[in-house]
């Protein structure tokens, strides 16, 4: 006989619903392998934009520093280095040369002073005076310093007439400098002989002249800096990390090959950090991947199941033809090569659509959208490798039905007892083990590593705890559908026909809500993890910090004989900072001003400081002044630092500006005197460093160790886990997307079954509003208990994960899931949403209907 396989593509067309959940199918398999790949590969590219980000882009790639140089080792130690970077693929070789500090003459004053020249410094300097670039340029400290003018000469005439004068370069130092900050920068700690401001000649040809003219007893005891640097445009993924490293790693191989020849190699130091960063982005790429392996593996397996189910569908909407040609002598084997043929169009086609949406989607799920070369073309094979198993999947599973349907015995008794076996047993089996996993730690460090690598057993606690809720709720509804021929709620009619046809199609029901809940649920572990952990970076690194910025001031200020500027006055609070000893242990006693304190310092939301603070005040008349006691220190009246005691009338576990230490609390006026502070620092709500320490310099403040909030710490741990659950949160987005659709699709293949009923009702006398109303019970029942139960396991598992993900746990404070309520919102309004416009298709579709033609159908 002929068989109709050649048509079966168009034949798939008699069943719209088949097909659409074929191409869903496909879709979702081919997106979260998408996701899964390249998630993991962006992982790497985001740790590497970190590392590279995080310090001073002029060192990222290899830096060579020589000291103690006469002006010809000079010259020749930079015709090696421009010579050797064109050599590599380095566009350009950018040179200081700096003097070393000496006194400079200017009209009787001495100020000290670093001259010095690098191409295009003129360019990112603030200029005060002039700006002709030509001559000296003078820092303005020195040229108040030395009383100096535009047009006057230092040394006699010596040096070249001073043509600009511009504001100090200040640490931070900004991009340009940065490599350079230690030469450039007047480091107010230190020795004056050792370090001084910078002034310099923008003209190379100019500093070469003067160098020439010094005198000769003078230039054998001036010695000369030099620094090469090779500018590049920082790398955005680990291969282009991995060239830049292998051309930066040959470009200081033959730059200390010829230094050595040259007799030049034991003055000069070399430096290639980037390899280090590259390490580290490898370890957070594996940590990720090994973590997201198993997820994707899972929801793999899942959507092959998914499959499965698709090919008992197809079974079932060709009841009748597959029987004929079993009947006709095809084989198992050959029906179900006939499903792969009308499937395999919209199940590729999904798959093609979900490798497009995977990639077009990264930016919203993946924490970069830099991807190596090469990965989508192997992300697609994958993709291609997966849909062709789950094309197995179908044609065997339509085959192993059939037989079943057409040929097997009857299910024997232990099979049907298996059928009644909740799996859910075993689920919340394996989340108990998952859960020792997580209390025992989660997070570990390999030897070598510093990056934590995630336990992805313990990893997959809370999403196997929304699993286990997800099944119970749903065998729940089952079980209340299967008894509700019992219900009599015909004084609500709307409640009654609602329940009688989700009993009707209790199975598809059920389906819906466990994927629905577990949609819900997944999502809002993903959100909660990553938003914990965003949280417990900010609040680690500003109470370490105190506030979002902060800096160090002489004791000038805190005695009231330099003031801040004004317009600092309002964003800013004095600390100061005591070391002492209690009881042979180290403790800071922290010196607050209770004004303005509060509003300035940082507000982590497990401490309360409004009613601590007001515990605080002047000294007793034993001269002892209260105190807050912070972390396990002793308690009582105590002197922890020479003149100054204190007596304890409070404590708190964590401070902002404690850290890891601990010691206690003081007010400003109970401090006798600001000398008894060993520090004082500058606390600002500014997240802008460079803006605060611009005022400060404009304001002629001298200030040093600049701290900002966002730099404090190593955030790439956290990021690291972060990534690991955005991935999760992309799991959840799909599967609530599959959800959605399941539940539309639902409404669409039981359309004329519920049709018919709704309109034979309507003719006998149900109104319009009852019928619209036991619509929406209908699927709102469904919708309510799937966004009922899975926000609330899904925010519990979370936050019981969280405080267990901790990548600094010497750092308070704990890692806490954030108010849930937004999340709880935005997902009740969207399940609104999504049930309000299913009851419009499925009402719509009563009121379009013709009684006459579904009953002859």
């Amino acid at each position: 006989m002929r068989l109709p396989w050649t048509r079966a593509p168009r034949a798939a067309l008699a069943s719209i619903s088949t097909v659409l959940v074929a191409a869903l199918a496909g879709l979702v398999l081919s997106f979260v392998v998408t996701a899964a790949a390249t998630h993991t590969v962006s992982s790497g590219s985001a740790a590497v934009a970190y590392q590279t980000g995080r310090g001073c882009p002029g060192i990222v790639t290899p830096t060579v520093d020589g000291e103690r140089l006469r002006p010809d080792q000079v010259e020749q130690a930079l015709r090696i280095g421009t010579e050797a970077a064109a050599r590599n693929g380095f566009e350009q070789m950018v040179g200081g040369r700096y003097t070393s500090v000496r006194r400079v003459d200017f009209n009787g004053r001495t100020p000290w002073l670093r001259i010095g020249h690098r191409e295009g410094a003129a360019d990112h300097v603030k200029v005060l005076q002039g700006g002709e670039r030509t001559g000296l340029w003078l820092p303005r400290s020195v040229a108040e310093a030395g009383g100096v003018r535009l047009g006057d000469r230092g040394l006699g005439g010596l040096l070249p007439p001073v043509t600009t004068i511009f504001e100090d370069i200040a640490a931070p130092t900004g991009n340009w400098w940065c490599s350079e900050e230690r030469y450039v920068v007047a480091n107010p700690l230190a020795d004056e002989s050792t370090t001084a401001a910078l002034g310099f000649l923008p003209d190379r040809a100019e500093f070469d002249k003067l160098v020439a003219a010094l005198p000769t007893d003078l230039r054998a005891r001036m010695s000369y800096t030099l620094t090469m640097r090779f500018p590049q445009q920082l790398p955005a993924t680990l291969t282009e990390a991995h060239e830049l490293a292998d051309r930066s790693a040959a470009l200081l191989g033959q730059i200390d090959s010829e230094l050595n020849a040259a007799g030049l190699g034991t003055a000069f130091t070399r430096t290639d950090l980037l390899r280090r960063g590259i390490e580290l982005s490898e370890q957070a790429r594996t940590s990720v991947l090994l973590a997201v392996l198993p997820l994707t593996a899972v929801t793999v397996l899942v959507g092959l199941v998914a499959v499965g189910a698709v090919a008992v569908q197809w079974c079932q909407r060709r009841r009748a033809e597959v029987r004929l040609l079993w009947v006709r002598g095809v084989s198992p084997a050959g029906l179900g090569g006939k499903a792969v043929l009308e499937l395999i169009v919209p199940f590729v086609l999904g798959g093609a659509a979900g490798l497009g949406l995977g990639r077009l989607a990264l930016p919203l799920f993946a924490p970069s959208t830099a991807l190596d070369p090469g990965t989508f073309g192997l992300t697609a094979v994958i993709v291609a490798a997966v849909l062709g198993l789950a094309v197995l999947v179908l044609g065997g599973t339509t085959a192993v039905h059939v037989r079943r349907a057409f040929q097997a015995k009857p299910r024997g008794a232990g099979r049907r007892v298996l059928r009644w076996v909740p799996w859910e047993l075993g689920t919340s089996a394996l989340a108990v083990w998952s859960w020792t996993r997580l209390v025992n730690g989660a997070l570990t460090v390999q030897r070598g590593e510093v990056l934590p690598r995630i336990d992805p057993i313990a990893l997959a606690f809370p999403l196997l705890v929304v699993l286990t809720a997800a099944g119970l709720i749903s065998r729940v509804l089952g079980v209340s559908l299967g008894a509700s021929h019992r219900l009599d709620a015909w004084s609500w009619p709307a409640v009654q026909l609602a329940v009688r046809r989700l009993a009707i199609s209790r199975t598809t029901a059920t389906g819906v809500l466990t994927v629905a809940a577990l949609a819900v649920g997944t999502v809002a572990v993903g959100y909660g993890v990553t938003s914990a952990q965003q949280n417990a970076l900010d609040d680690k690194s500003g109470m370490v910090v105190g506030a979002n910025t902060a800096v160090q001031l002489p004791l000038e200020v805190a005695e009231g004989k330099v003031a801040v500027p004004a317009e600092l006055g309002s964003t800013t609070t004095l600390v100061g900072d005591a070391p002492g000893l209690v009881n042979g242990s180290q403790v800071r006693v922290l010196v607050v001003d209770r004004a303005s304190f509060e509003r300035i310092a940082w507000q982590a939301s497990s401490i309360d400081l409004t009613d601590e603070l007001a515990k605080l005040g002047p000294a007793d008349s034993s001269g002892a002044a209260p105190a807050l006691s912070v972390g396990r220190t002793p308690q009582g009246r105590l002197e922890p630092v020479g003149g100054v005691k204190i007596h304890t009338v409070g404590s708190l576990p964590q401070f902002p500006g404690f850290g890891v230490d601990r010691g206690y609390v003081i007010a400003r006026e109970a401090l006798p005197n600001a000398y008894d502070a060993a520090a004082w620092r500058l606390w600002s709500t500014d997240e802008d460093i460079n803006r605060v320490t611009a005022q400060l310099t404009a304001g002629g403040v001298r200030y040093f160790n600049p701290q900002s909030r966002t730099k404090v710490i190593d955030a790439l741990p956290f990021y690291v886990v972060s990534w690991t659950f955005s991935f999760i949160t992309a799991l959840g987005a799909v599967l609530a997307v599959l959800a959605a659709s399941s539940l539309l699709l639902s409404v669409e293949v039981r359309r004329r079954q519920n049709v018919l009923f709704s309109v034979l009702a309507t003719r006998m006398g149900m109104r319009r509003r009852t019928l619209v109303s036991s619509h929406l019970v209908e699927l709102g029942v469904i919708a309510a208990l799937a966004t009922a139960v899975g926000t609330a396991v899904g925010v519990l598992g979370a936050a019981l994960s969280a405080a267990r993900l901790d990548p600094a746990p010497r750092l308070a404070p704990f890692p806490s899931v954030p108010d849930p309520l937004p999340f709880v919102l935005l997902t009740t309004l969207t399940a609104a949403a999504i049930v309000v416009v299913a009851g419009a298709i499925a009402v719509r579709a009563v009121r379009t209907a013709r009684a006459g033609e579904l009953l002859r159908g």
